[in-house]
C-alpha cells in the first residue's frame, strides 16, 4: 500500500492540497483492489464523514484524472485510481465477480480505428470491459445465464 506521503505527493501534483478527507479517500482505493462506488467509499469512511464532500471529491479527483470511471453495469458509477498499469476487467454477470484482465491488445485496435478515421488524430483514453459469467454461475445456470441477474 502507498504511504501516505505518496498519496499527498499524488494530490499536490494533481493541484490539490492534501486533506485529510482526500487521502483517506484515496486510501479506500489503495485497500481495495476492484473498482468501488461512491457508496462503498462512504461505507469505508468514518461515519462522520460528510457524503456531500465525498461526492465533490470523487469528481474533481475524476476531472484532475487521479481516478478514473469503470462501467460495471450497476447503473451507478465505479472508480479505480487512474495511476496503476493498465488494465481492463471481466465482470461476472452473475454473481458480479470482477478479476483484471491484464494482456490486451487494445494498442492494434487503437491503431486500426484511427487509420480508419476521417475525422480523428490521437486515441487519449479507452475503456474496454469484458462481460460474461464465472465458472461457479455458469454451472449453476446451464441456459447460458439466461436466469441471472444482470444488476
Amino acid at each position: 500500500m502507498q504511504k501516505k506521503d505518496d498519496l499527498r505527493t499524488l494530490l499536490r501534483k494533481s493541484g490539490y492540497k492534501a486533506t485529510p478527507s482526500r487521502i483517506a479517500i484515496l486510501e479506500v482505493f489503495k485497500k481495495n483492489k476492484n473498482p468501488i462506488s461512491a457508496q462503498e467509499i462512504i461505507n469505508e469512511l468514518p461515519s462522520d464523514t460528510d457524503q456531500a464532500t465525498v461526492y465533490r471529491t470523487l469528481k474533481s479527483l475524476k476531472g484532475k484524472g487521479v481516478i478514473k470511471p469503470i462501467d460495471l453495469r450497476h447503473n451507478h458509477a465505479h472508480y479505480e485510481l487512474a495511476n496503476i498499469v493498465e488494465h481492463h476487467h471481466i465482470i461476472c454477470l452473475g454473481c458480479g465477480k470482477i478479476e483484471d484482465v491484464h494482456h490486451c491488445w487494445v494498442k492494434e485496435v487503437q491503431d486500426t480505428v484511427l487509420h480508419d478515421s476521417k475525422h480523428f488524430a490521437e486515441i487519449r483514453q479507452h475503456t474496454l470491459e469484458f462481460y460474461g459469467l464465472c465458472k461457479s454461475c455458469a454451472k449453476k445456470h446451464p441456459d447460458g445465464g439466461r436466469s441471472c441477474s444482470t444488476s
